[in-house]
């Protein structure tokens, strides 16, 4: 009879310990969790290494290269050589986004 007991409350014991590890905050879905965030951080720095990389490629540009330069200031600053004439449009392109 004590050894059926025993082995009662060591079997008890064997569950509860089982349970603790499976709900525990670090252990198994906890460690799930942290894989899952991991692969997000490593896919976020591949895109932001990819983004830094441009941005490389345009500091060199801006730098060296006259005539990117020359279409980057035409461009975003709406420069015109003095033979060039520029057509300005006003409206929406899009009406139908309203």
């Amino acid at each position: 009879m004590r050894r059926e007991w025993l082995s009662l409350i060591f079997g008890a014991v064997l569950v509860l310990l089982t349970v603790n590890v499976l709900v525990e905050p670090s252990g198994p879905s906890d460690l799930l969790a942290l894989q899952r965030h991991r692969a997000e951080l490593e896919a976020r720095q591949a895109n932001l290494a990819a983004e830094n990389a441009t941005f490389r490629t345009n500091v060199q540009k801006l730098r060296s290269d006259d005539r990117y330069l020359q279409t980057l200031i035409r461009r975003e600053l709406g420069y015109a050589r003095p033979d060039e004439l520029v057509y300005k449009f006003t409206g929406n392109r899009d009406s139908s986004s309203r």
